[in-house]
Order: structure tokens, then C-alpha cells, then sequence
């Protein structure tokens, strides 16, 4: 009976703060609002190709992160993993449930976690920016301190990504995964931490020596109040086929896509 009544109330939940999160979605403008992005759900056609310093084929997955800025790829994300309040989760009016419920109010508001970071892209790296998928942590919803930790996921597409590319054969595509410090100050809020490895990202991109056409690939950010930040970011150029190397198409595919 008991199981029966907690399932009852789980469903109930279920409804109540689910029909809560579908205005919520319905609110959100353009693509946010289908939850995964439209542009996202059919692969790009293997139609280009890039090579690696050592001559062998990039993984499609880099190349499209890198070179298709007209759709959103699988590939080319923001994901963000942070602590929220749960109260932060209610509409006006709401209180939290019972504690048996918090891990199902967590999940079904978690996209309310994300609100304004497509904002802070748009504002730096992104001409165009969606909230694939937002999920509480499974487990992560501390009852005593009224927080739970939430996993985000954005795709976007690069502001000024429209100019000409040099020949790809003549080139090899360059790839760095950099460890980011995120100082004391930009660090109170995710979104000062997030605003942060943005810029981090762009000033890395125009170091001397960096390459042709330098472009952000990924992120990612970890952020708990009163801890250190823990930022990643991967970015992608191009440099000049090394003397004495020669390219020819490939005849397959490049593997990672």
C-alpha cells in the first residue's frame, strides 16, 4: 500500500510540475522550446574532410564541429554541470513538496537552470544558441541545503563563421583541449564562470601563433558555490601543410561520426 501510495504521488507530481515545465518550454522562443534543436536531428552529409598534422583524417565529429556552422551538430556543445537552489525551481506561489518528490520537481524544472546562459553566448561566441537537454543529477538533491546539481547541454552556432576558407588540402586542421582558470571574481555565479571560459576561449584563439580560422569546439564547466571552477575548452584551426607532406581525398570516410 505504501509503494502504491508513493506512486500515486510521484504521478501526480509527475503532472502537476510537468504541465508547469511544458508552458514553461512553450514560453521559451524558437528552437529552445522543442527541447532538441531540429537542425540537430539529421546528421551533416560527409561532404568535407580535413587532416591532422600526422597526416591521417580528423574524426567527422571535429569537422563538423568545426566546419558545418549552418545547423547545430552533436558535437559542438556547452555542457554545464551546477549546483541550483531548489527554490529557485517554483513559480509564484509554489512551495517545495515533500521530500520523496524533490528528485522528480529537480528533474522536470531543470530547464529552468539554464535560463540566460544561451544569453551569455549569444553575448560573446554564438550566433545562434539552443538548450538541447537539461536533467538533474541522479542522486544529487540534498534536502537539508535545499540545492541539487543539474547536467545542461547547449548547442550553437558560431558568430562570424561565414568567412572564406582557404583551400583544406593545403592545410591540416590543429586541435587543443586548454584547462581553464577561472579567477576568484568570475566565479560567484555559474554565469560569471561561464561568461569567463568564453572569454578565456576567444583570447586563446587570438594568441600569436594560434593558426587560421581559430574556432571554439566545446565546452565544458563544473561549478559548486565556494569551490574551485573546474573549465575545459577544445579549439579547432588550420596550418599550413607541413613541408613535404601530400594530401589525396580519402577514399572512406573518416571514423567518429
Amino acid at each position: 500500500m505504501l509503494r502504491l501510495l508513493i506512486g500515486t504521488g510521484l504521478l501526480l507530481m509527475a503532472v502537476g510540475f510537468g504541465a508547469a515545465g511544458w508552458q514553461y518550454w512553450q514560453a521559451m522562443p524558437g528552437s529552445e522550446a522543442s527541447g532538441t534543436p531540429e537542425a540537430e536531428t539529421a546528421a551533416p552529409a560527409r561532404d568535407r574532410w580535413l587532416i591532422s598534422p600526422t597526416g591521417g583524417l580528423v574524426p567527422q565529429t571535429d569537422v563538423q564541429a568545426y566546419l558545418v556552422q549552418d545547423r547545430y551538430v552533436p558535437s559542438r556543445t556547452v555542457l554545464v554541470t551546477r549546483e541550483a537552489s531548489l527554490n529557485d525551481l517554483l513559480a509564484e506561489g509554489e512551495t517545495l513538496p515533500e521530500t520523496a518528490y524533490l528528485q522528480v520537481l529537480a528533474d522536470i524544472r531543470a530547464p529552468r537552470v539554464a535560463e540566460g546562459l544561451c544569453a551569455l553566448l549569444l553575448q560573446s561566441i554564438a550566433s545562434d544558441c539552443a538548450v538541447n537537454a537539461a536533467r538533474v543529477v541522479e542522486g544529487s538533491v540534498d534536502p537539508d541545503r535545499g540545492t541539487a546539481m543539474f547536467r545542461l547541454e547547449l548547442v550553437y552556432r558560431l558568430a562570424n563563421a561565414e568567412a572564406e576558407l582557404p583551400d583544406l588540402a593545403a592545410n591540416v586542421f590543429g586541435l587543443e583541449v586548454l584547462d581553464l582558470e577561472v579567477p576568484s571574481e568570475g566565479s560567484a555565479t555559474a554565469d560569471a564562470a561561464l561568461a569567463a571560459i568564453l572569454q578565456a576561449a576567444t583570447d586563446a584563439c587570438a594568441a600569436e601563433g594560434r593558426g587560421q580560422l581559430c574556432r571554439p569546439l566545446r565546452f565544458s564547466l563544473n561549478w559548486v558555490p565556494g569551490q574551485p571552477v573546474t573549465a575545459r575548452a577544445e579549439l579547432g584551426w588550420l596550418d599550413p601543410l607541413p613541408e613535404g607532406m601530400f594530401v589525396a581525398p580519402p577514399l572512406e570516410p573518416a571514423s567518429g561520426g
